[in-house]
């Protein structure tokens, strides 16, 4: 009796030996100092987005996940974050469509025209329980290395135009000289919506405005407004024909390594984050009409759905389309419904 109890007792000290070590299947949460760079200043909605990241990653872990913030692109710039990002050498970013797509070229539908209608589109499409966001998100995991956890936006583009005519449909474009920016992405994006087409940069679009080089462009409105465009081209048609998403995300080589229950934290705090980003998207938006109303700005109501008919036209007929996902696509449309 003596020996078997002895025997019991060896057994029990073996067994808390191995959950103390780790070994018997129990898996001791490694603590993370997390380096998120991302290239908009802090008041930017991706700053927002950074800093409540960092405030609620911190909170629900109780510190077991730090994280350092880089804004403005202090530790890596658009190109090296990227790189950076798949190495494993940059932990977290908010990064998009266009980065993703020399990768997995479906990637490049979301950045279309009118791959979302409208924000609430957009917010179904990436829903934290999004069966559509979740399928996407493992195609960018695997050919990346990086896993997006959530979805903000920055903004939609719409167009600036000098004619005071409303314009409502693509018929309404016709003879409109629009700037975009020279790349043959932004060229088809602005023939997709029914204009005529010159490249000018950034830098110059106002003067090209001023002197009649071009009679439209297209921005978010943060953007019309911070170069004051508004005071050459005084009619802005919401079109809304991209919306600009960032995916917030973290590189494989630590989300691989961190247990469910951080992965649970990381994605909530991702989820939470973004929504902050957004929310102020659409506050500053909403301001800014207000303020270019004002000065004599006149907003028109397009209807949406002509644009995005037949700006799909146009990518079809051009075979722009070779590369998508259709099934996806399909799907993703479906949720604006």
């Amino acid at each position: 009796m003596k020996r078997i109890l002895l025997v019991m007792a060896c057994l029990v000290v073996v067994a808390s030996f191995a959950m103390a070590s780790g070994q018997g299947g129990a898996t001791e949460a490694k603590t993370w100092l997390l380096k998120y760079n991302q290239l908009e200043p802090p008041v930017h909605p991706q700053g927002v987005t950074q800093t409540a990241f960092k405030a609620k990653i911190e909170e629900l872990s109780k510190g077991q996940i730090k994280v350092q913030n880089y804004a403005s692109g202090t530790l890596f710039t658009q190109v090296g974050e990227v790189t950076a990002m798949m190495n494993g050498d940059l932990e977290l970013s908010t990064l998009a469509f266009q980065d993703m797509a020399p990768y997995v070229p479906t990637a490049a539908m979301f950045a279309a025209p009118y791959a979302f209608t409208s924000y609430e589109h957009m917010e179904k499409v990436f829903a934290k329980n999004s069966k559509v966001a979740a399928d996407f998100y493992a195609m960018i995991s695997a050919k990346c290395n990086y896993t997006p956890l959530a979805a903000m936006t920055q903004g939609s583009r719409v167009l600036n135009l000098k004619k005071m005519d409303p314009v409502k449909t693509p018929a309404d474009m016709k003879g409109v000289n629009l700037r975009m920016p020279n790349a043959p992405s932004w060229i088809d994006a602005g023939k997709s919506l029914g204009a005529n087409v010159t490249p000018v940069a950034y830098a110059e679009t106002y003067t090209a405005l001023q002197t009649g080089t071009v009679d439209a462009q297209d921005n978010p409105l943060p953007g019309t407004f911070a170069m004051k465009f508004y005071e050459v081209a005084k009619q802005i048609s919401l079109t809304k024909h991209i919306i600009d998403v960032k995916l917030l995300c973290v590189t494989n080589k630590v989300w691989n390594a961190m247990t469910a229950q951080q992965k649970r934290w990381m994605i909530e705090a991702a989820q939470y984050a973004c929504e902050q980003g957004s929310a102020e998207t659409y506050k500053q938006e909403a301001e800014l009409r207000g303020k270019m109303e004002a000065l004599g700005v006149k907003f028109t109501e397009p209807d949406v759905k002509a644009f995005q008919k037949n700006s799909f036209e146009y990518y079809k007929a051009n075979n722009l389309t070779k590369d998508w996902d259709m099934d996806l696509y399909n799907r993703v449309q479906a949720l604006a419904k």
